[in-house]
């Protein structure tokens, strides 16, 4: 029986295996794992998943060596944008080598970020669909934006300066506005990015009652550190959140898929907070305006019946004085005698009509609603109905229950 040794079968396996593929391949995957060691080696096991499931069909060992790591690392993150890391797919450029000790393997020497871009956007297209087919997509966006945002939770790191400039343009508004604040510590970059902010989103949707908006908010970083934004996890918590959620993470370029699932987005965290102090601002100016239109109807209303009723009741007057005096003449002139008595009963049954009359004229008197604490201003004679009408100097008459006063105008503001 022959015999071999171990290492003479390997050195076999070895020059059978490297004889058959001495030119490199281009090889499509997934990296599983990536590490690198403190001499700057990469060691990478990249896998093939099924396209129905997670389920592994193959999966290699693979090392870039540390001069042409340098090289490729620098490449592939300023090309895509993206940190060369597990759970990316990646089109590599390597050589099958075998080792004695460590068996199979891939030497890495080329990487083609085209591949890596075409697939993170495949990625997000596929997200945005399945958003889509389950109808929470424009959940989010469609909820009513509280008409005072004052109770914020806000989702980002205590140290970021983000959340510290956030901070400042809100608490520190030039209206002098008040507003209550709760951060929810998270993460915003790097493996742990998803995972908190979805923590920090079940924390905040316990405590939903206490809170009108949801802030998320990152400052600074690079564009690679925005991936975790375009998770179909993290998109789906923000979607059908019951608060509106706003986002500011900090990018100038391109949209996340949360962005785009969430109720407004903006590109800087000073940008969150500049709407949430406009918001306020726009519903004081127009609570402002409907004061000014009600005073300004009540002016009117106040003016006009104050000039009907005095109309009015002098017409009333004049019409009892006249009426009383016609029957007076009637009843001593032209009425028999014998039925005067009747007459004059009528006639004071008429007078108690007329001092019942006088009474509720006179409890409708204009006098008495300039008693309730309204007034009438005059110019001239005639009412004031804008201050263009009126000029610096100008002698103006205030109407009140006891009495008027006589004013000069010193400033006009508008």
């Amino acid at each position: 029986m022959e015999q071999i040794s171990l290492i003479d079968l390997q050195k076999l396996i070895k020059a059978g295996i490297e004889s058959q593929h001495e030119t490199a391949y281009w090889v499509t995957a997934e990296i599983n794992e990536l590490k690198v060691n403190a001499a700057g080696h990469c060691y990478i096991e990249l896998v093939q998943k099924s396209e129905k499931s997670d389920f592994l069909e193959a999966k290699i060992s693979a090392v870039i060596w540390a001069s042409m790591f340098r090289l490729l690392k620098s490449y592939f993150e300023t090309s895509t944008g993206n940190i060369l890391d597990s759970g990316i797919k990646v089109l590599v450029k390597a050589y099958v080598q075998y080792h004695e000790l460590y068996g199979l393997s891939l030497n890495i020497i080329d990487i083609d970020p085209s591949y890596t871009v075409g697939s993170i956007e495949l990625q997000r297209q596929k997200t945005i669909a399945q958003l889509q087919e389950e109808g929470v997509f424009d959940m989010n966006r469609e909820l009513e934006f509280p008409v005072l945002p004052q109770c914020i939770a806000i989702i980002s790191s205590k140290q970021a300066a983000g959340y510290q400039d956030f901070m400042q343009q809100l608490h520190n508004n030039e209206y002098g506005y008040k507003f209550h604040t709760h951060l929810f510590m998270a993460s915003l970059q790097g493996k742990e990015a998803e995972t908190s902010i979805v923590a920090a989103l079940d924390m905040i949707y316990e405590q939903r009652n206490n809170f009108d908006t949801v802030v998320i908010i990152r400052g600074g970083g690079s564009q690679s550190d925005l991936s975790c934004f375009d998770s179909y996890r993290l998109a789906y918590h923000v979607a059908q959140f019951p608060l509106p959620v706003l986002t500011g993470i900090g990018h100038d370029k391109d949209i996340s898929v949360t962005d785009m699932v969430a109720h407004q987005m903006f590109k800087t965290p000073t940008a969150v907070a500049a709407f949430i102090v406009n918001t306020l601002l726009e519903q004081e100016s127009r609570i402002q305006e409907y004061i000014n239109r009600l005073d300004d109807i009540v002016q009117s209303v106040t003016v006009y019946e104050y000039n009907r009723l005095n109309t009015f009741a002098l017409r009333i007057k004049s019409f009892i004085r006249a009426s009383v005096e016609t029957e007076r003449i009637k009843l001593t002139e032209w009425y028999p005698k014998q039925i005067r008595s009747a007459g004059q009963y009528l006639i004071r049954g008429q007078q108690q009509l007329i001092s019942q009359i006088l009474i509720k004229i006179e409890m409708n008197d204009p006098q008495n609603i300039l008693k309730r604490g309204y007034s009438l201003t005059l110019y001239k004679g005639n009412q004031i109905k804008s201050i263009h009408n009126l000029n610096q100097g100008d002698e103006i008459e205030t109407l009140l229950a006891d009495g008027k006063v006589i004013s000069q105008i010193n400033r006009i503001n508008n």
